[in-house]
């Protein structure tokens, strides 16, 4: 059985992303999972080039509706909407 998650693992699941997203990013849009404290995110996001006001050519990462999921595999959709929040 899974213990419920506290707002810091929550952090912690975004962090992981985010950190997933900025070290493997490289311009492709994908998908990966991370795991925490029994949990699993799907994370799905699109990767695009932009310039920004200096004109340099920056890459932006949007993510879309991530999913997640209990190790019973139930669907825990409060917490994927806190993730999507704290990602973009």
């Amino acid at each position: 059985m899974n213990t419920a998650l506290t707002r810091s693992d929550i952090r912690t699941m975004a962090r992981k992303a985010a950190d997933y997203i900025t070290f493997h990013c490289d311009g492709i849009s994908e998908g990966f999972e991370i795991t925490h404290k029994g949990y699993i995110a799907f994370i799905d996001y699109e990767a695009k080039e932009c310039s920004d006001e200096r004109q340099d050519l920056v890459l932006v990462a949007a993510v879309w509706d991530p999913a997640v999921w209990d190790r019973a595999g139930r669907e825990c959709p409060e917490i994927a909407e806190a993730l999507q929040l704290m990602l973009n």
